[in-house]
């Protein structure tokens, strides 16, 4: 885990330097890298690009002096190295919501933790049900737990993958309404469950499993989408978040997934986050045919090692 503890420490530097011109590229050196592996590291393993982070480290920090002491707006500036008081303000509104004024009046702000990595392994399993499930946010996506109010686009998801020419290869679903909200109940009560939500349409387009880790920390995820919303990576934008949460925070050695051969739109996103077929066979189909018979379709399993992932990583 010796990368894992670089990382830590560059962002204990990054942290040692908030309140002053940054210098990334010794940051960079402590992570053992160069400036541009260490950005990549940085989003991968945080969720967060690097010049995101600083920016919301140093808004909440600014709003603990604002509360905290009686400095000036001008001086918040230049702290922080913004080029004027107003570029500040602008910045400082757009992560709080409201003005510097306002916060030093009625102490409103929004609050971003300094990230630290932690990753638990419980004899030689991680515990799958035992992790609190994050909020994770892209430019377009909310990756979080399910709400029973999404019900209604599980529900369309149910129905596209039951009307799709591979439904045979997984259990059926319910697509009524009773049984969805009993899924969404269920799914938002667990911590392996993740829903994928676009910003700009305020809607949940795909369903992303934490199946089990195994003893050899092999992580097995799933992935269901929405097929009316295929297209537009959506599914590869979540998975490649999802697959480092899996590497960094559970530990996973390998992050492993099943499903038919042929069917190329869901094998496209984990081909394109690197993965890569180990092996392929026949299996039974999990619905028999209108004359009662139970015929196979070839599966596959497509497999990506965590050494892989971090010395290859998707962009």
């Amino acid at each position: 885990m010796e990368w894992i503890d670089n990382l830590s420490r560059a962002i204990g530097y990054i942290e040692l330097h908030l309140k002053e011109k940054l210098d990334y590229e010794e940051a960079a050196k402590i992570c053992c890298c160069s400036l541009s592996k260490f950005q990549q590291i940085f989003l991968l393993s945080t969720g967060v690009t690097l010049s995101e982070y600083v920016r919301y480290r140093r808004m909440t920090i600014a709003a603990h002096e604002l509360i905290k002491t009686d400095i000036k707006i001008i001086d918040l500036a230049f702290m922080f190295d913004y080029d004027s008081p107003e570029a500040f303000t602008r910045a400082y509104q757009s992560f709080h919501g409201v003005p510097p004024s306002v916060t030093r009046k009625t102490r409103i702000f929004d609050e971003y933790d300094r990230i630290v990595f932690q990753i638990q392994i419980y004899g030689g399993r991680s515990k799958m049900g035992s992790n609190k499930i994050l909020r994770i946010e892209t430019e377009r996506l909310i990756i979080r737990k399910f709400v029973p109010e999404d019900w209604k686009d599980l529900q369309e998801i149910a129905i596209s993958k039951e009307q799709s020419p591979f439904a045979c290869c997984d259990h059926t679903w319910p697509t009524d309404e009773a049984g969805i909200k009993d899924a969404v109940e269920y799914f938002s009560k667990e911590h392996q469950f993740w829903a994928v939500e676009v910003k700009d349409l305020k809607k949940v387009v795909c369903l992303i499993n934490f199946n089990y880790m195994d003893d050899e920390q092999t992580l097995d995820i799933g992935h269901v989408m929405n097929l009316e919303y295929l297209g537009n990576d959506y599914d590869y934008e979540a998975l490649k978040v999802l697959y480092n949460y899996g590497f960094i925070q559970l530990g996973a050695e390998r992050i492993q997934a099943n499903w038919a051969l042929n069917d190329k739109d869901k094998l496209a996103p984990l081909l394109k986050l690197g993965m890569k077929v180990t092996r392929t066979g026949m299996i039974d189909k999990f619905k028999p045919d209108a004359n009662g018979k139970v015929s196979q379709f070839e599966g596959c399993q497509l497999i990506i090692t965590k050494n892989e992932w971090l010395t290859n990583p998707a962009k």
